[in-house]
């Protein structure tokens, strides 16, 4: 766990997450039907969207019931990447959804889903790796939605901004994003217990860009997973946690001590001193004391 700003005093807890940390390859069959549910659930709210029921869509994309049926259902074993590229053209689908989409369907096809972390930003797959083995997860995100969280089109309007990204590889962190929260909450016991506390500002920045109701549907929908509370904090209000963005990371294995991981310019920090864990969560609990729940905001819509 050689990130920069880690103690060197917790050399050890480094050993114990590197000894288990390859379990992480042992959830790849449930992630693969992870995944096939992901497409499943895209190309029903695109149907939806064009307003076509399931004996309208037969006709308008020339197909049959069964073909259909198979993949809207979530169970085909192998998604053709060409027939969910075409159907969601049809149906006028983002282009930035058509190639999540795609993608979703060639790491079906190669058979391990797991491999998205090869492409991780420098420095950045080791903490993929243990965080995939949390048991629970605090987020608190000051600028924009958690990247897990984050839609195709979200991501590619914050990475659009970073001068130091060309156009393959701000696909590349896109793909990396999207395939990250396919991991996380595809993990075959289930995600993590996750509460996740984001500014108002990262999500009424964008409004109106036409990802803007994909990105609120996308947060609504992981809301409802078992474990998964996503809290707003207004932008008329300071809150503890104001201007900082941090994780804390709990562990099942008494051995591996909690942590916090934050970033900066040039890479990402951990801090695993109980003192300094300590700190944060009581900042952590002092905010989400104060913050809206995601459906209540989503219900009042104050950006509206």
């Amino acid at each position: 766990m050689a990130a920069a700003g880690f103690p060197t005093e917790n050399v050890a807890v480094s050993l114990t997450f590197r000894d288990v940390a390859p379990t992480r390859h042992h959830g790849s069959m449930a992630n693969e039907k992870f995944l096939q549910r992901e497409l499943a659930r895209t190309l029903i709210k695109y149907r939806e969207r064009k307003g076509l029921t399931k004996e309208e869509a037969i006709w308008f994309l020339g197909t049959s019931k069964d073909i259909l049926g198979s993949y809207e259902s979530g169970k085909l074993q192998f998604m053709e990447p060409g027939i969910v590229i075409g159907w969601l053209s049809q149906y006028g689908a983002p282009q930035a959804v058509i190639d999540d989409a795609a993608a979703k369907a060639k790491w079906i096809r190669q058979g391990n889903p797991a491999n998205w972390q090869e492409s991780a930003p420098e420095g950045f797959a080791r903490f993929t790796q243990i965080e995939l083995l949390a048991a629970t997860i605090d987020i608190h995100e000051d600028a924009y939605v958690w990247g897990p969280l984050q839609t195709p089109g979200y991501a590619e309007a914050v990475l659009a901004t970073n001068p130091n990204l060309n156009d393959e590889k701000r696909r590349e962190a896109v793909g990396f994003r999207l395939q990250r929260a396919d991991s996380l909450f595809g993990r075959q016991a289930g995600p993590p217990r996750m509460r996740i506390i984001m500014s108002e500002v990262a999500l009424t920045r964008f409004k109106g860009a036409d990802f803007y109701e994909d990105q609120i549907d996308n947060l609504v929908q992981r809301n409802r997973v078992e474990g998964v509370d996503i809290h707003i904090a207004l932008r008329e209000a300071i809150n503890p946690s104001t201007s900082w963005s941090y994780q804390i990371l709990s562990f099942d294995d008494d051995r591996d001590p909690d942590l916090v991981y934050m970033e900066n310019l040039f890479g990402g920090q951990y801090h695993a001193e109980s003192d300094k864990v300590a700190w944060c969560r009581k900042l952590f609990s002092a905010t989400v004391s104060v913050v809206m729940g995601l459906e209540e905001w989503s219900d009042s819509r104050a950006d509206k």
